[in-house]
């Protein structure tokens, strides 16, 4: 073969073109997939603008809020500003919420020990203050309450008025997230 100069020349010629031809066809391949590329950008950069002003909405909501100390802390600076005092306050856990989410949980608990018992007025006003403080990002779960029952509090099914309306029991307040 390398007796022949024009048959090496041919040989080496046409390895030269499948090479050639393949990085033709890689290229072409390539150049396609730029285009498509190139299509579908102004639509995901709206997508990517809308994603962006959301994240940057829940940016403001966070930094308005006051959970900067802690979820506790601004728990218990709205039960203090109210004058609502708590037995015990703290972490509850957390809940799973589908594959990705979880939900984080804490406990105010009212009415027993050295606290006083509330009334569902001053409940729903602690509920409220909690909530607008953290921006919507704390959330009231579940209020467990239970009547405080007096001397003067009529046998059931009797027709006396009842004359307590205090209460003990629990708050669970939360936020969800995603991981």
């Amino acid at each position: 073969m390398t007796e022949d100069p024009v048959k090496l020349y041919v040989v080496v010629m046409a390895i030269l073109l499948c090479v050639l031809a393949f990085v033709a066809y890689s290229s072409y391949q390539d150049a396609a997939a730029f285009e498509a590329a190139i299509e579908r950008a102004p639509r995901e950069a709206k997508v990517l603008k809308e994603y962006a002003s959301e994240v940057n909405r829940l940016c403001d909501q966070l930094s308005r809020s006051k959970l900067r100390q802690g979820e506790v802390t601004l728990i218990e600076q709205a039960a203090n500003r109210l004058g609502v005092a708590s037995s015990s306050i703290g972490p509850a856990g957390e809940k799973r919420l589908g594959r990705r989410g979880k939900q984080q949980r804490w406990h105010f608990n009212f009415g027993t020990g050295a606290s006083k018992p509330l009334t569902r007025e001053r409940l729903a006003r602690l509920c409220q203050a909690v909530e607008l403080d953290s921006q919507g990002v704390l959330k009231t779960l579940e209020i467990e309450m239970f009547r405080i029952t007096g001397k003067d509090v009529p046998d059931p099914g009797k027709e006396d008025l009842v004359t307590t309306d205090v209460y003990r029991g629990s708050i669970i307040f939360g936020k969800n997230t995603v991981e």
